[in-house]
Protein backbone atom coordinates (compact mmCIF):
# COMPACT_ATOMS: atom_id res chain seq x y z
CA UNK A 1 0.00 0.00 0.00
CA UNK A 2 1.50 3.68 -0.73
CA UNK A 3 0.30 5.26 2.44
CA UNK A 4 1.89 7.70 3.80
CA UNK A 5 2.06 9.84 7.47
CA UNK A 6 1.64 13.66 7.22
CA UNK A 7 4.15 15.38 9.15
CA UNK A 8 1.95 16.96 11.81
CA UNK A 9 2.38 15.33 15.53
CA UNK A 10 1.68 11.89 16.22
CA UNK A 11 -1.59 11.38 18.56
CA UNK A 12 -1.34 8.65 20.65
CA UNK A 13 -5.22 9.28 21.20
CA UNK A 14 -7.53 8.20 18.97
CA UNK A 15 -11.45 8.52 18.10
CA UNK A 16 -12.88 5.65 15.77
CA UNK A 17 -16.08 7.35 14.52
CA UNK A 18 -18.25 5.15 13.12
CA UNK A 19 -20.73 7.10 10.92
CA UNK A 20 -24.13 6.74 9.34
CA UNK A 21 -25.71 9.09 7.34
CA UNK A 22 -29.00 9.51 5.94
CA UNK A 23 -29.39 8.06 2.39
CA UNK A 24 -27.12 10.28 -0.37
CA UNK A 25 -25.96 12.21 2.41
CA UNK A 26 -22.45 11.18 2.92
CA UNK A 27 -21.35 13.96 0.94
CA UNK A 28 -22.68 16.97 2.40
CA UNK A 29 -22.08 15.25 5.66
CA UNK A 30 -18.26 15.75 4.33
CA UNK A 31 -18.32 18.92 3.19
CA UNK A 32 -19.26 20.07 6.08
CA UNK A 33 -17.09 18.64 8.69
CA UNK A 34 -14.55 19.09 6.84
CA UNK A 35 -14.70 22.49 5.00
CA UNK A 36 -16.57 24.26 7.63
CA UNK A 37 -15.68 22.68 10.95
CA UNK A 38 -12.07 21.04 10.39
CA UNK A 39 -10.52 24.77 10.76
CA UNK A 40 -11.86 25.62 14.16
CA UNK A 41 -10.98 21.51 15.21
CA UNK A 42 -7.86 22.44 14.41
CA UNK A 43 -7.04 25.30 15.78
CA UNK A 44 -8.34 23.78 19.03
CA UNK A 45 -6.08 20.95 18.98
CA UNK A 46 -7.78 17.94 17.68
CA UNK A 47 -5.95 16.36 14.41
CA UNK A 48 -8.19 14.48 11.61
CA UNK A 49 -6.70 11.28 10.70
CA UNK A 50 -8.35 10.19 8.09
CA UNK A 51 -11.83 9.81 6.39
CA UNK A 52 -12.84 6.30 4.89
CA UNK A 53 -15.90 5.54 3.25
CA UNK A 54 -16.89 1.79 3.56
CA UNK A 55 -17.29 -0.25 0.46
CA UNK A 56 -20.91 -2.27 0.29
CA UNK A 57 -22.23 0.20 2.48
CA UNK A 58 -22.94 3.25 0.73
CA UNK A 59 -23.98 5.60 3.40
CA UNK A 60 -21.47 4.71 6.62
CA UNK A 61 -18.22 6.58 7.27
CA UNK A 62 -15.31 6.10 9.72
CA UNK A 63 -13.52 8.59 10.62
CA UNK A 64 -10.47 8.90 12.79
CA UNK A 65 -9.61 12.21 14.86
CA UNK A 66 -6.29 12.18 16.72
CA UNK A 67 -5.43 14.01 20.09
CA UNK A 68 -1.98 14.17 21.82
CA UNK A 69 -2.94 13.16 25.21
CA UNK A 70 -6.64 13.35 27.47
CA UNK A 71 -6.16 16.74 28.38
CA UNK A 72 -5.79 17.85 24.77
CA UNK A 73 -8.85 16.04 23.90
CA UNK A 74 -10.65 17.61 26.77
CA UNK A 75 -9.29 21.72 26.01
CA UNK A 76 -9.70 21.14 22.15
CA UNK A 77 -13.55 19.45 21.93
CA UNK A 78 -14.19 21.61 24.82
CA UNK A 79 -13.16 24.51 22.47
CA UNK A 80 -14.91 23.35 19.51
CA UNK A 81 -18.14 22.42 20.70
CA UNK A 82 -18.06 25.99 22.03
CA UNK A 83 -17.33 27.81 18.61
CA UNK A 84 -19.79 29.94 17.07
CA UNK A 85 -19.05 27.59 14.22
CA UNK A 86 -20.43 24.27 15.74
CA UNK A 87 -23.45 26.07 17.31
CA UNK A 88 -24.16 27.76 14.01
CA UNK A 89 -23.91 24.24 11.87
CA UNK A 90 -24.66 21.77 14.78
CA UNK A 91 -28.07 21.10 14.02
CA UNK A 92 -27.09 20.48 9.90
CA UNK A 93 -25.32 18.78 11.32
CA UNK A 94 -27.47 16.26 13.27
CA UNK A 95 -29.56 16.26 10.74
CA UNK A 96 -27.21 14.77 8.08
CA UNK A 97 -26.50 11.44 10.80
CA UNK A 98 -29.38 8.89 11.13
CA UNK A 99 -26.44 6.79 13.70
CA UNK A 100 -23.57 7.64 15.13
CA UNK A 101 -20.98 5.60 17.67
CA UNK A 102 -17.75 6.76 18.89
CA UNK A 103 -14.57 4.63 20.23
CA UNK A 104 -12.21 6.31 22.27
CA UNK A 105 -8.71 4.19 21.65
CA UNK A 106 -4.88 4.06 22.32
CA UNK A 107 -2.95 3.92 19.73
CA UNK A 108 -0.69 0.72 19.92
CA UNK A 109 1.21 0.63 16.34
CA UNK A 110 2.98 2.86 15.96
CA UNK A 111 3.37 3.26 19.42
CA UNK A 112 3.70 6.79 19.69
CA UNK A 113 0.79 7.50 18.05
CA UNK A 114 -0.09 8.00 14.49
CA UNK A 115 -0.16 10.84 12.42
CA UNK A 116 -2.65 11.85 9.65
CA UNK A 117 -2.90 9.13 6.68
CA UNK A 118 -2.74 10.20 3.22
CA UNK A 119 -3.46 6.60 1.32
CA UNK A 120 -3.47 6.14 -2.78
CA UNK A 121 -4.90 2.59 -2.44
CA UNK A 122 -7.58 0.61 -0.42
CA UNK A 123 -7.69 0.13 3.36
CA UNK A 124 -9.05 -3.28 5.28
CA UNK A 125 -10.14 -2.46 8.83
CA UNK A 126 -10.61 -5.03 11.59
CA UNK A 127 -12.94 -4.95 14.45
CA UNK A 128 -12.79 -7.20 17.24
CA UNK A 129 -14.28 -6.99 20.74
CA UNK A 130 -12.54 -9.31 23.22
CA UNK A 131 -14.32 -10.83 26.28
CA UNK A 132 -12.42 -8.95 29.03
CA UNK A 133 -10.07 -5.55 28.76
CA UNK A 134 -6.80 -7.98 30.56
CA UNK A 135 -7.05 -10.18 26.79
CA UNK A 136 -6.29 -7.45 24.86
CA UNK A 137 -2.72 -8.09 24.58
CA UNK A 138 -2.38 -10.97 23.65
CA UNK A 139 -5.16 -11.03 21.12
CA UNK A 140 -2.74 -7.85 19.67
CA UNK A 141 0.52 -9.92 19.52
CA UNK A 142 -1.38 -12.87 18.42
CA UNK A 143 -3.59 -11.10 16.00
CA UNK A 144 -0.64 -9.43 14.03
CA UNK A 145 1.58 -12.86 14.40
CA UNK A 146 -1.01 -14.32 12.22
CA UNK A 147 -1.42 -11.33 9.90
CA UNK A 148 1.70 -11.16 9.31
CA UNK A 149 2.49 -14.38 8.45
CA UNK A 150 -0.41 -14.11 5.85
CA UNK A 151 1.47 -11.09 4.36
CA UNK A 152 -0.99 -8.21 6.41
CA UNK A 153 1.05 -7.16 9.04
CA UNK A 154 -1.46 -4.11 10.06
CA UNK A 155 0.46 -0.52 9.64
CA UNK A 156 -1.99 0.94 12.50
CA UNK A 157 -3.60 -0.51 15.65
CA UNK A 158 -5.85 0.33 18.56
CA UNK A 159 -7.72 -0.66 21.61
CA UNK A 160 -10.15 0.84 23.76
CA UNK A 161 -9.05 3.65 26.21
CA UNK A 162 -9.62 2.52 29.92
CA UNK A 163 -10.65 5.37 31.02
CA UNK A 164 -13.22 8.38 31.94
CA UNK A 165 -14.54 9.92 28.94
CA UNK A 166 -14.22 13.70 30.32
CA UNK A 167 -15.87 15.32 27.38
CA UNK A 168 -19.72 14.85 27.72
CA UNK A 169 -20.58 16.30 24.26
CA UNK A 170 -18.69 13.18 22.81
CA UNK A 171 -20.49 10.29 24.29
CA UNK A 172 -18.03 7.40 23.46
CA UNK A 173 -18.74 3.38 23.49
CA UNK A 174 -18.58 2.22 27.36
CA UNK A 175 -18.38 -1.61 28.55
CA UNK A 176 -17.10 -2.71 25.49
CA UNK A 177 -13.12 -4.09 24.71
CA UNK A 178 -12.26 -3.67 21.16
CA UNK A 179 -9.45 -3.44 19.33
CA UNK A 180 -8.78 -2.10 15.67
CA UNK A 181 -6.21 -2.49 12.97
CA UNK A 182 -5.55 -0.82 10.04
CA UNK A 183 -4.15 -2.49 7.26
CA UNK A 184 -3.17 -2.60 3.39
CA UNK A 185 -5.97 -3.86 1.09
CA UNK A 186 -4.36 -7.75 -0.50
CA UNK A 187 -4.99 -11.27 -0.15
CA UNK A 188 -7.61 -12.78 2.06
CA UNK A 189 -7.54 -12.65 5.77
CA UNK A 190 -6.60 -15.93 7.51
CA UNK A 191 -8.97 -17.62 9.46
CA UNK A 192 -8.86 -17.25 13.52
CA UNK A 193 -7.62 -19.87 15.01
CA UNK A 194 -9.70 -21.31 17.75
CA UNK A 195 -7.61 -19.53 20.59
CA UNK A 196 -7.88 -16.44 19.26
CA UNK A 197 -11.81 -16.69 18.75
CA UNK A 198 -12.59 -17.83 22.02
CA UNK A 199 -11.31 -14.44 23.38
CA UNK A 200 -13.96 -12.51 21.45
CA UNK A 201 -17.60 -12.19 22.00
CA UNK A 202 -18.17 -11.94 18.47
CA UNK A 203 -16.63 -12.59 15.16
CA UNK A 204 -14.45 -9.95 14.13
CA UNK A 205 -16.04 -7.38 11.63
CA UNK A 206 -14.12 -6.72 8.25
CA UNK A 207 -14.31 -3.34 6.44
CA UNK A 208 -12.86 -2.37 3.13
CA UNK A 209 -12.20 1.47 3.09
CA UNK A 210 -11.63 4.01 0.35
CA UNK A 211 -10.31 7.69 1.14
CA UNK A 212 -13.23 9.81 1.24
CA UNK A 213 -10.99 12.85 1.22
CA UNK A 214 -7.52 13.13 0.66
CA UNK A 215 -6.14 15.25 4.19
CA UNK A 216 -3.76 17.72 2.94
CA UNK A 217 -3.27 20.79 5.01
Amino acid sequence: MNFAWMAREACPIVEFHDVRTEKFKMDKYLSLIEDRLAGPLLAAGGTPLGHFAVDDHPDRLILLRGFADMGSRRRALTAFHQSPEWAAERREASELVRHASVSLTRAIKPADGIRPLRAGQRVVALISEVRFAEQIGNYHLWLRLLLRKAGLDPFAAFATLEAVNDVPAIPVVRDRSQHMVLMAAGGPLPELPRELRGMLRFPPETLVLAPARSLVW
